[in-house]
């Protein structure tokens, strides 16, 4: 286990350093401001910070679990934890699929309440719609409207 763990640690760097590499590519700034390779780019450093990290807790803990990690085995043996995967994977592939009619924050308000929902059952629907509408709405306030980055707007305008 010691060793996929090292190795899966392994593929996030490659990858984080991969979608850096082509980001790039694509141009990081130009006079307007954020180039279409900016965020590609943190998303990057994200990956590849989190790899690390996770490289680093490796060497420290000599492959042994970190506290709170020992409970990750136990996750696909709990009851509907195939099926609540598999509801993550649509949901996630219906927001990609509903962004260009819904806009990027509409899909979002609605998709994320049924994430939230999936990964925390025992919550009220009440708490993740709130959430999900403060989630999207947040997003789109930073990226939209202080970053001006250009967003899928959907048949209400945002």
């Amino acid at each position: 286990m010691a060793r996929l763990d090292a190795a899966v640690s392994l593929f996030w760097v490659m990858l984080g350093i991969a979608l850096c590499w082509s980001s790039m590519g694509l141009g990081l700034s130009d006079p307007s401001g954020p180039a279409s390779g900016f965020f590609p780019f943190l998303a990057g450093l994200l990956v590849l910070g989190g790899g690390v990290g996770l490289l680093v807790r490796h060497v420290v803990t000599g492959g042994q679990p970190a506290p709170g990690e020992e409970i990750a085995p136990q996750f696909w043996e709990a009851p509907g934890a195939p099926f609540r995967t598999a509801v993550l994977i649509v949901v996630v592939g219906g927001m990609i699929l509903a962004v260009p009619y819904l806009g990027f924050a509409l899909a979002g308000a609605v998709g994320l309440p049924i994430l939230f929902r999936v990964i925390a059952p025992e919550k009220s629907w009440v708490a993740a719609i709130v959430t999900g509408i403060i989630a999207a709405g947040s997003m789109h306030l930073l990226f939209a409207v202080a970053l001006g980055t250009p967003l899928p707007r959907g048949p209400l305008g945002f």
